[in-house]
């Protein structure tokens, strides 16, 4: 039986996010960290996953992320909305359907995790951080992509009295959302938003105490983000913080990046999203307050990485 002896602790969460021990010991309980137990893979492991990963990168059938992939997000946010109605709204029966693998990418490394909650249970932490972080003095809080809306269930848990808005091009995901209202007594409110046309933009309330949120949204857009940054600075809201695949950040002399890079392409997955905000804050229009990549993913790539911006 293989030992699971390794574990993320307040150290490595530290250095994942780029801030001090103490403060993330202010930010998260002790019993956060207590399912995060994990094992390096072996050598024989390792060859396993990169011929998987290769195998992958060769399948011209693998699915590209962009608009003709609603009718597969609608499908998917409504099979969540059918286990709510059965089951209730809980962070389970919220949890997307994409969080249920045990191999990973972490600090330059695959790694296998002792549980299946592993990634869902880190991205709670990553999640929370941020939240505390950054989001507790906005007044209102707007999550672009908000899919299956876990995350403003779970921040609505954080941050009880700040107002909840969540976008979606998905019409599941606004009943999702209306049943989280009716279920929890929240007062969330839902918008359909196509987030690459902007369609329904105008519905939403942004305004100087706003923050606007993402996760894992951005990558479905690829290179089409210009129109969605340019209505951002338009509006000019408090704060923006996103956890997204950001392809800058590979280091490409690296074989272990060159992968998840490679991977990124083939998915069609954001691109030029980091490009821009640099651009713009060298032409003194934003001011980039962190960007941190947190070396976590999955076995194919990374998606947590860290940006959080202002408009200046």
């Amino acid at each position: 039986m293989k030992k699971f002896e390794q574990i993320i602790g307040y150290k490595e969460i530290a250095a994942a996010v780029d801030l001090p021990i103490n403060e993330i010991c202010n930010l998260i309980d002790p019993k956060d960290l207590s399912e995060l137990t994990f094992r390096y893979l072996e050598k024989n492991e390792i060859l396993e996953v990169e011929d998987k990963v290769q195998s992958t990168l060769n399948d011209i059938a693998l699915p590209k992320a962009g608009a003709d992939r609603l009718d597969t997000w609608e499908q998917g946010w409504s099979e969540i909305l059918v286990n709510i109605r059965s089951e209730g709204v809980t962070r389970k029966t919220l949890t997307p359907q994409y969080f249920h693998h045990n191999t990973f990418r972490y600090a330059g490394r695959y790694i296998q995790s002792e549980t299946y909650d592993f990634e869902q249970n880190l991205f709670e932490i990553f999640r929370t951080i941020i939240v505390k972080k950054y989001l507790e003095t906005a007044g209102h809080i707007v999550e672009l992509g908000c899919g299956t809306g876990i995350n403003l269930f779970l921040i609505s848990k954080i941050l009880k009295n700040t107002k909840l808005t969540g976008c979606d091009w998905s019409e599941a995901s606004q009943q999702i959302i209306s049943h989280i209202n009716l279920s929890l007594k929240e007062k969330i409110v839902p918008i359909n938003l196509n987030l690459l046309t902007l369609k329904g933009w105008e519905n939403i309330e942004i305004n100087s105490t706003t923050a606007i949120l993402t996760f894992h949204a951005l990558e479905q857009l690829g290179a089409n983000t210009e129109l969605l940054i340019a209505a951002i600075v338009d509006a000019k809201p408090q704060i923006c913080v996103h956890i997204e695949p950001i392809i800058e950040l590979y280091d490409l002399r690296n074989e272990f990046d060159k992968k998840a890079h490679s991977y990124h392409i083939k998915r069609n997955y954001l691109k030029g999203f980091y490009s821009s905000l640099i651009r713009l804050e060298n032409s003194g229009k934003i001011k980039l307050l962190k960007v941190k990549r947190t070396e976590f993913g999955s076995k194919f790539h990374e998606a947590y990485t860290i940006i959080v911006w202002k408009v200046v």
